[in-house]
């Protein structure tokens, strides 16, 4: 697999993606995105990976848009790349395994939708988060529009997709943008600790409650029910099911198959 920008690594049952455009904090270049889209792609086909980590190389996460492609770039290939964001966005969460953003330092712009599409969310107390897009006369993007209301509420959401305001770690946790905020140092052994818990449950039931939260975001209790009720029909009838029930007898930790 070839890659450029990226940093892709298995540690145990997890793939780690990391942006490594240090020197401009990460900033998303056509390269990067067309990498990205390759190394999420190897993670969702390989059997053995059971969950995907993002965060970035050096003090940042993602700056957004490389500006000086932005600059530079006529407007056939800006859609283009708007195209391929998308395409890289909705392959990221629509994943069939979990996936964490662990924020190791700044994210603004289309880094910020980045881990708006992830499951989870883990900053340092030192990072900050923000759209910011108004700020170069851009809008939201990647479906940011829909999903920060869902996270934090409509008036949070409009006050940071009109404002363009950058706000830090630790607001960002009170208001439910983060699952948690930590110090630096702690960062990535509280996202191993988070990777250690989803891997130790059934991986059909994991994909499973993923495409239930995404299924029933907009439609009425009874269809709710019948997709949760698909699922754990789909659970019921595979192998790992007959060993989670075996190692909860025998008082051992399952061995999943993921079949």
């Amino acid at each position: 697999m070839e890659l450029q920008d990226i940093v892709y690594e298995k540690r145990g049952p997890a793939a780690w993606i990391t942006l490594n455009r240090p020197t401009v904090l990460n900033a998303l270049s056509p390269t990067l995105v067309r990498s990205l889209k390759r190394a999420c792609t190897a993670a969702q086909e390989d059997t053995q990976v059971r969950a995907v980590v993002f965060t970035g190389a050096g003090r940042g996460f993602c700056a957004g848009a490389d500006i000086s492609v932005m600059e530079q770039t006529p407007l056939d290939d800006f859609r283009t790349f708007l195209h391929e964001l998308a395409a890289t966005w909705s392959l990221i969460r629509t994943l069939p395994k979990p996936t964490i953003a662990a924020i190791n330092g700044v994210v603004v712009g289309a880094g910020f939708e980045l881990t708006l599409v992830c499951d989870f969310r883990i900053a340092a107390d030192t990072a900050r988060l923000g759209s910011a897009e108004v700020n170069i006369n851009q809008p939201m993007t990647n479906g940011a529009t829909v999903m920060l209301p869902r996270l934090i509420g409509e008036t949070k959401a409009k006050e940071l997709g009109l404002t363009g305001n950058i706000i830090d770690a630790t607001e960002a946790e009170r208001i439910g943008l983060l699952n948690a905020c930590v110090q630096p140092d702690a960062l990535f052994a509280r996202v191993q600790a988070l990777v250690d818990t989803l891997v130790s449950r059934g991986p059909i039931a994991i994909s499973q409650v993923k495409q239930c939260f995404a299924r029933n975001r907009d439609v009425d209790m009874e269809t709710a029910i019948m997709v949760e009720n698909e699922a754990a029909t789909a659970c019921f009838v595979s192998d790992d099911q007959q060993e989670g029930l075996r190692a909860f007898r025998e008082k051992r930790a399952p061995r999943w198959s993921g079949t």
